[in-house]
């Protein structure tokens, strides 16, 4: 009986110290982007429900959208976040409802121009049209804590803030030859308004055209830059126009053939 009650004692024991050699996140200071493991795993997480709503992380290396960006402080201070690590409301992070964790994002306050580098540790926001909920010191630095929302473009990048680059066997299908791939950054029924279009792009060093076409029987009057051969090439001019402001520029491929 007495080498039961030891043995129990001991199990108890070993499992005490395997919960407390469990690694723990660490809490970075205060405006530090966190780098490197900081003792956790990188995991890109299961299919999770929320209020009702269900939400599916994935790999996303080329995620690049434009929505509404909150933030959050002092009620999570100092809390686990969703991949273990310590939430210090006053470090460089941010919260992403399907992103892996962590992943680097760049986030440009396309009210203001301003862009900083957060790593994403956390999940959330789990509010409609709400798409990165940032850390009380990123929204302070982006220019937004005072009015709490602001529309923001969110880029996946590496944590030096570089936009990946495809592997040429992923954007074969892109470069098929024959196509053209043109910036397009506005399409106008008036001339008049094209040109004031192009000009402020020229303003930035950049080689803005005219182009006329016609769109279910309207006349329409198109400002582009290009054409470029290869979709990687069209790619990282158009991160240069959209950090010039130019934030309703999209890539056009159209077949020369």
């Amino acid at each position: 009986m007495r080498n039961l009650v030891l043995l129990m004692i001991l199990s108890a024991f070993l499992a005490a110290c395997s919960s407390s050699m469990r690694p723990i996140g660490r809490m970075p200071q205060n405006d530090e982007l966190p780098r490197g493991s900081q003792g956790v795993e990188r995991k890109v997480g299961k299919p999770y429900k929320i209020a009702g709503v269900w939400y599916t992380p994935a790999e996303q290396p080329n995620y690049d959208e434009v929505g509404y960006a909150s933030w959050y402080g002092r009620d999570f201070h100092g809390k686990k976040t969703a991949n273990g690590e310590i939430y210090n409301m006053n470090a460089l992070t941010a919260a992403h409802k399907t992103l892996p964790l962590p992943t680097y994002v760049k986030v440009t306050n396309l009210e203001n121009g301003r862009t900083i580098l957060l790593r994403v540790n956390d999940r959330g926001p789990f509010v409609k049209g709400r798409i990165i909920d940032i850390s009380r010191r990123g929204a302070q630095l982006l220019g937004f804590d005072k009015q709490g929302v602001t529309k923001v473009r969110v880029q996946a990048v590496d944590e030096h803030g570089r936009v990946p680059k495809l592997p040429r066997t992923q954007t074969a299908r892109s470069d098929t030859p024959g196509d053209a791939h043109y910036i397009q950054v506005g399409a106008y029924s008036q001339r008049e308004n094209a040109e004031i279009q192009a000009g402020r792009l020229k303003g930035r060093g950049h080689d803005a055209r005219i182009e006329q076409s016609a769109s279910n029987g309207r006349m329409l009057w198109r400002v582009r830059v290009g054409p470029f051969i290869e979709m990687l090439l069209a790619e990282e001019k158009l991160d240069r126009i959209v950090a010039d402001g130019f934030y309703e520029a999209r890539i056009f491929t159209e077949s020369t053939r």
